[in-house]
């Protein structure tokens, strides 16, 4: 069934759980919790492609509607709230309202970076992005946090923001699990696109060694760095 026309109620709801129930996969569902441990939702095992083309529905009808009653039961519901507002075609600014209540639910690594690689600003917004990084960054949760990291990763690592990305990586505080491997991540991506800065950044950071020696693992194990630039980054590991 398609959601483009749906006006949503309480009923056309619980039709759309049914839809997600109905497209549940057992194994990826195992398979999905092994990997997503903290999500406090239970996990129907709808996979990615079909949250996506769910989203993209119900993005071009009655998107408020959805929103207004889009719940927590299922770590499905959060991943298609997410991704239904990143495919509104409003502008950014617009949608800061939507994310600022969406951000605080995330609670696991997945919502948060499908979420953060479909929310694409429009050319001109990318400073409307880079502020609300800023906002998230200055955050005290993990997701909350890691949510600004990813989407400077995905979509602000470019000749104007790289150096101020680097400046902000400095100051994160890596005391929680994800924030710690989204800041290597991000060193990774950095690395593939802009190799001297992030080399200079290498030699130069004030990461602690743990996320300092991470990022220099994400990078040897990146299939778009060459063996010469592995060889020579293993050899600014800490110990």
């Amino acid at each position: 069934m398609s959601f483009t026309d749906t006006v949503w109620n309480a009923a056309e709801y619980a039709d759309f759980l049914q839809t997600l129930k109905a497209l549940a996969d057992p194994a990826y569902k195992a398979f999905h919790e092994r990997l997503c441990k903290t999500s406090r939702a239970e996990i129907l095992g709808v996979r990615s492609p079909e949250a996506k083309r769910i989203a993209k529905e119900i993005a071009k009808g009655d998107a408020a509607g959805f929103l207004q009653l889009a719940g927590d039961s299922y770590y499905e519901e959060l991943l298609i709230k997410g991704f239904v507002i990143a495919f509104l075609k409003v502008p950014l600014v617009e949608k800061r309202p939507m994310i600022d209540e969406f951000i605080p639910q995330i609670d696991n690594w997945a919502v948060c970076d499908c979420f953060c690689a479909a929310l694409k600003p429009k050319r001109g917004e990318e400073d409307v992005l880079y502020r609300l990084c800023l906002d998230y960054l200055a955050k005290t949760g993990e997701y909350e946090r890691r949510a600004a990291i990813v989407l400077l990763m995905e979509h602000l690592v470019t000749e104007a923001y790289i150096d101020r990305i680097f400046k902000l990586l400095s100051g994160v505080q890596c005391d929680c699990y994800y924030v710690h491997m989204a800041v290597a991540w991000c060193v990774q991506v950095c690395f593939v696109k802009s190799k001297e800065k992030t080399l200079a950044f290498l030699q130069t950071n004030v990461l602690d060694t743990q996320t300092h020696n991470k990022a220099i693992q994400k990078i040897t194990e990146s299939n778009r760095v060459t063996k010469e630039d592995k060889a020579f980054v293993r050899t600014l590991k800490r110990v």
